[in-house]
């Protein structure tokens, strides 16, 4: 028997040969949103210490979620691999607040080179650190979490691919926020461990420099980029 940090009731492990085992409410009581944690989502919340883990977060209106992660300075990380409706994101960046979103961009087999072809189609505003508006149309990904209130960080994995076409010095991360118009949305790599270390330390996110690279994007035919991009 064990107690759910969110109602308080009691509920029972289950641990069958088909489900992945999860804790089950009693009948006639509301069993909470559960999705199984997939390899992705335990390698992201073992970047944190345990206790900062699966820690049940309190909104000022009393209602409560388990966050996936909440840091010593009390920000929320959601790392989220599965789909998710408008209403649940909303929801849970209500009863959050200061937070941010962790998506898993490896999930469908086509959005990883669909963000690196949608750079091509962008502006360069920004070199120090390297600040690219897109058009969220031009991407699945970006056009499902264009309303978020939340900053939103694109994990499309470790690994490059030759065939990319921008290559950095080590692993990065993608933040997107929208951008000033609508159908815009503002990206900028981050290298994942300085992001790890940010969110550990309470520090601020610092994206990765023009001259961190020496392979420039090339700009798509009949548009220039805003400033001679080399990373």
């Amino acid at each position: 028997m064990g107690t759910c940090p969110i109602c308080e009731v009691p509920v029972r492990p289950r641990c069958g040969k088909i489900r992945v085992p999860h804790w089950y409410h009693p009948p006639g009581i509301f069993d909470h949103h559960w999705e199984p944690e997939t390899e992705w989502h335990r390698n992201w919340k073992n970047l944190f210490p345990k206790e900062c883990q699966e820690v049940c977060h309190r909104a000022a209106n009393g209602e409560r979620h388990l966050a996936d992660v909440k840091t010593v300075h009390g920000l929320v990380l959601e790392f989220q691999n599965s789909p998710i409706s408008e209403a649940e994101r909303s929801s849970r960046e209500a009863i959050y607040g200061s937070m941010y979103w962790v998506v898993n961009g490896l999930r469908l087999k086509n959005d990883r080179a669909a963000f690196l072809e949608t750079l091509r189609l962008g502006l360069v505003v920004q070199e120090n650190p390297i600040t690219i508006v897109v058009p969220t149309a031009s991407s699945m990904l970006l056009r499902k979490w264009e309303n978020s209130q939340k900053l939103v960080v694109l994990d499309f994995g470790e690994l490059e691919e030759a065939s990319d076409q921008v290559h950095f010095s080590a692993p990065v991360l993608w933040t997107a926020r929208p951008g000033q118009q609508k159908g815009e949305t503002v990206v900028m790599p981050i290298y994942r461990a300085r992001f790890v270390d940010a969110m550990l330390k309470n520090g601020p996110l610092i994206g990765v420099k023009g001259a961190a690279a020496p392979v420039r994007v090339p700009p798509p035919h009949g548009m220039r980029p805003s400033r001679n991009w080399r990373m």
